[in-house]
């Protein structure tokens, strides 16, 4: 019986259909209701929650996009926009040819020491945050810092009395030097990987041309991994909009505004204000630029040569 039934379906290309159709659709449901509750329906949430006065507490009440009128009359959301976007500007122009110059001398000078390199570099990518803001801290700490220890040691004052962290002009700088340390890491080995691709006989054929060293850098290795470094630069920027963790174990945001970013404008909107209406208003700001960007790698990807 169960013979005749198979045989029957076999026939009939619609009923084969349907079935092939509800088994994928079973598989892929607990996909699908998982991102629906942890990604879906959070964003959509969010964006519900930037239109209301809210406290998270219930009782709230419809203002439209008055909290985003707010936001852009609020001085901290203004320096934590400006920190982010200065972030992901001096991440592209520092951090990423640092890089490249790294991962360049690594595979172009390759030795015994390039693999133990290669790990040392990308180790610092896999610290947690709060182990690096531990570090960064024990390096530029005002009193018992190691800057500070070595300058009272060797007798220079003006570098003793420099508080890294402490002085609004310079606690960016010492925030950022601290994630060129954390996330170089990654573009290095990322690049390594690009670099090494590079068939044998196109770095002989450039010696033969006299394209050697630095040269030979700029002229053919540098085009052959522009698309990997485009891909990076999204990805840099992308993070420096959702900047939260380094900043914020480092120094809260301050001194003043001096470090503070959206996320962490966020978070004190949301969990220290409660004013959840104006910290989804900030979501939705991350949300949207983080599309904008990925939308862009998305598209760069589409047109990587083969």
């Amino acid at each position: 019986m169960k013979g005749t039934a198979d045989a029957y379906a076999a026939r009939k290309p619609g009923i084969r259909d349907w079935r092939r159709g509800a088994f994928v659709a079973l598989c892929i449901a607990p996909a699908f209701a998982f991102l629906a509750a942890f990604m879906y329906y959070p964003i959509v949430e969010t964006f519900r929650l930037s239109l209301m006065r809210s406290s998270g507490l219930g009782g709230e009440v419809f203002i439209g996009i008055q909290n985003y009128v707010r936001l852009f009359g609020d001085p901290e959301f203004l320096a934590g926009l400006s920190h982010v976007f200065s972030w992901a500007f001096w991440s592209v122009l520092i951090q990423l040819p640092l890089a490249f110059a790294v991962a360049f001398s690594l595979t172009f000078y390759m030795n015994k020491a390039t693999g133990p390199l290669r790990v040392v570099y990308y180790l610092a990518n896999i610290l947690p945050s709060a182990i690096t803001a531990m570090l960064g801290k024990f390096v530029f700490g005002p009193t018992n810092g190691i800057i500070a220890s070595v300058a009272s040691a060797f007798g220079i004052d003006w570098l003793r009395s420099v508080d890294f962290l402490g002085n609004p002009d310079i606690a960016f700088w010492t925030v950022f030097t601290v994630a060129t340390w954390t996330y170089t890491g990654f573009p290095i080995v990322y690049l390594m990987a690009r670099i090494e691709q590079i068939p044998r006989e196109i770095r002989e054929a450039a010696e033969l041309d006299g394209a050697t060293g630095w040269n030979y850098a700029v002229r053919i290795v540098l085009p052959a991994v522009s698309y990997p470094l485009r891909i990076l630069a999204v990805l840099s920027v992308v993070g420096s909009l959702k900047l939260f963790d380094l900043p914020y174990l480092m120094t809260s945001g301050g001194p003043g505004n001096a470090t503070v970013t959206l996320g962490i404008t966020l978070y004190r909107q949301g969990f220290v204000n409660w004013q959840y209406g104006k910290a989804s208003a900030i979501g939705v700001v991350i949300f949207v630029l983080s599309l904008a960007f990925t939308v862009a790698q998305f598209s760069w990807r589409a047109k990587e040569p083969e």
